[in-house]
């Protein structure tokens, strides 16, 4: 079975198999900024004309390009541009998002009239030997059908010989010229009158550099966002992320005093910028834990004796407003400016640095709302670091009842631009891992089950039913997931859970798959918008693997007194009802055919008070008369 993805640009079929290797096409619609910044009179090429003109000519040709570049070049707004403009008509443009173990052409669509984008960067292995030549044929197969296939990748990895065959599509590209690429983002927003700007002396130093394309943007951000000109000069500064103002807070000569002073301005320093706008009481304790991290002790003693903490906030030049604490409110960006620098001059304390800072969002005694600056300052510099392990601390430092800021962070990370696919496949792998902590799967479960998992449904079905699979049966969270995407997704969730049931009956020996199958099928019947959306099904093969999971259900060991309960409640709720009864007593029938699962429907037909309940002895009469008939069927 398969459902349908609609966006703007079109509709593509695709597979949601719980363990089977696939690729989700995502529409990418007018909304991405990919998609907004390739339009016509916006895009600003590549700086070097050749290769980008060879790009189009290879797609052209081959029905597939690989553009390698690093991330931030805008390699991603060049790929949409060029399916764009490939032929004359238009194509329904989409993101891959990959479920592989390795990368294989076998699970990409083919579908006609598409443009197809896939990142391949920053890959954790060498692929198989045949990749290369697999993709030569695969964009054979696609400019056949007048559909095209744009695969981003890095320099620092797409080599070697499984390569090889690709070299005849492979473009290297730079980013586009800076200063172009302003001018087209300022003359996009109707501002063309600050296009002048760019031409004062104050930013010649910025086009000398001819800054990445992800800087070039987020600089045309900040003029776009200028209240006036006469703010030309504190965006440069802030554009050249505060490195002076960052460097003259560290620097030695602001103190007299020797290295454990200096040591103790630094940190409250960094303190300042993780809890920027938080409690100041906060912000000390951050500092204090980092100082005993790094072997000063935090005795009684040694706090009474050391500076207070007006004292200690105003040599890191950290100003209070009431009870918060807060870096130069002036200087837009200055503490996200001092925690990158941190992470970038001393790259070999990354590991201390995350356990720090994640253990203070951890912290109890931290209110909740600095602990959630935390998390967002993380978050922050995760997507601009690129960075994977401050994600994964995340997850397994935010637990219990901090679990709730995880989710938020990596929700937000989830639905990012850039970190997205890393976060995703996070997601994934944790779930298909040999033994994932109970807080990762509870986790999983909530991020699945929220906004994300509404916007993306596709992406997160396939990973709650891999959850499911670690959870008890009955699990109260994974039901709440279930019940939500149903509300949000009905089609989508009947369709998904159709198909791993008809895959459960194809591969009967799959264990892993069963447990999966079994556990998302119970959490969806434990709500009624679930119950509602399986009653109504019209298709006999998923009524068949309805009645087949419910038996199984019934005789699994660990799951047999959830069933039960759950199945008391359809009595509870169908048993008065005109409309439904009759369509759940024949369902039941059904499940309680075969003469093996009698020993638990009698376990429902005898009420506490030792009478028979009238509904279950009427399921036990057509279950009987079943059985007969289907026995004198077989019969010679």
């Amino acid at each position: 079975m398969s459902f349908s993805h609609s966006g703007e640009h079109g509709i593509q079929a695709f597979n949601l198999h719980l363990n089977g290797e696939q690729a989700i096409p995502v529409p990418i619609t007018e909304t991405d900024p990919a998609y907004k910044a390739s339009q016509e009179g916006r895009f600003v090429p590549p700086r070097t004309a050749e290769p980008w003109a060879a790009a189009s000519k290879h797609l052209d040709e081959y029905g597939i390009v690989v553009l390698c570049a690093p991330p931030g070049t805008g390699r991603r707004t060049a790929a949409v541009r060029l399916l764009r403009t490939v032929t004359n008509s238009a194509l329904s443009l989409f993101e891959l998002d990959p479920e592989w173990s390795k990368p294989s052409v076998q699970p990409l669509p083919t579908e006609a009239a598409a443009g197809y984008v896939l990142d391949l960067s920053d890959l954790p292995e060498e692929p198989e030997e045949h990749l290369g030549s697999d993709l030569v044929r695969h964009g054979e197969n696609l400019r056949k059908k007048g559909s095209f296939l744009v695969v981003l990748a890095t320099p620092a990895d797409w080599f070697g010989h499984w390569a090889e065959p690709t070299l005849p599509f492979t473009v290297r590209l730079e980013s586009p010229d800076a200063k172009a690429l302003v001018t087209a983002e300022l003359t996009a927003h109707h501002l063309g009158e600050r296009v002048a700007w760019l031409n004062e002396t104050a930013f010649t130093g910025i086009w000398e550099a001819n800054p990445s394309a992800r800087a070039a943007w987020r600089l045309a951000g900040k003029l776009i966002q200028a209240a006036s000109a006469e703010k030309i000069q504190e965006i440069i500064t802030e554009f050249g992320d505060w490195h002076t103002d960052v460097e003259r807070l560290l620097r030695r000569d602001r103190t007299r005093e020797n290295d454990a002073q200096l040591l103790s301005i630094r940190v409250t320093v960094w303190a300042g910028a993780l809890l920027h706008g938080g409690q100041r009481s906060s912000v000390i304790r951050a500092a204090d834990d980092l100082l005993t991290r790094l072997g000063l002790p935090r005795t009684p003693a040694n706090v009474l004796t050391d500076a207070t903490t007006t004292s200690r906030l105003d040599a890191a030049e950290i100003t209070s407003n009431g009870n918060l604490a807060l870096h130069d409110a002036k200087k837009d960006g200055l503490p996200s400016a001092i925690l990158r620098h941190l992470w970038d001059e001393f790259p070999t304390q990354h590991e201390l640095l995350r356990s720090w800072a994640i253990g203070i969002a951890a912290d109890r005694i931290i209110p909740a709302e600095d602990a959630r600056l935390v998390t967002e300052a993380l978050l922050r510099l995760a997507v601009h670091r690129h960075d994977r392990t401050v994600l994964d601390g995340l997850a397994d430092g935010l637990v219990g009842a901090r679990r709730w800021l995880a989710v938020e962070a990596l929700t937000e990370a989830a639905a990012d631009a850039e970190l997205g696919r890393y976060v995703r496949d996070r997601l994934r792998t944790w779930m298909d891992a040999r033994n994932p902590s109970a807080a990762k799967v509870e986790l999983v479960v909530e991020i699945c089950g929220g906004t994300w998992g509404v916007e993306y449904p596709a992406l997160a079905l396939t990973r709650l039913g891999k959850a499911a699979g670690r959870t008890d049966y009955g699990s109260v969270t994974l039901a709440d997931a279930f019940r939500k995407l149903t509300v949000h997704r009905p089609a989508e969730v009947h369709k998904a859970v159709g198909q791993w049931l008809s895959d459960m009956e194809r591969r009967q020996g799959d264990a892993n798959l069963r447990r999966q199958t079994l556990a998302a099928f119970l959490a969806l019947v434990s709500s009624g918008e679930g119950t509602d959306l399986i009653l109504d099904t019209n298709s006999p093969e998923t009524r068949l693997g309805i009645v087949h999971a419910w038996q199984k259900l019934l005789l699994t060991d660990d799951a047999v007194d959830v069933a039960l309960s759950q199945l008391k409640q359809w009595h509870e709720r169908f048993e008065g009802d005109p409309e439904r009864r009759e369509r759940v007593l024949d369902v039941l029938a059904d499940i309680f055919t075969p003469p093996s699962l009698r020993p638990r429907l009698d376990i429902l037909m005898v009420t506490e008070e030792a009478s028979i309940h009238p509904f279950w002895t009427e399921v036990l009469v057509l279950a009987a008369n079943r059985y007969r008939a289907s026995k004198e069927e077989s019969s010679p």
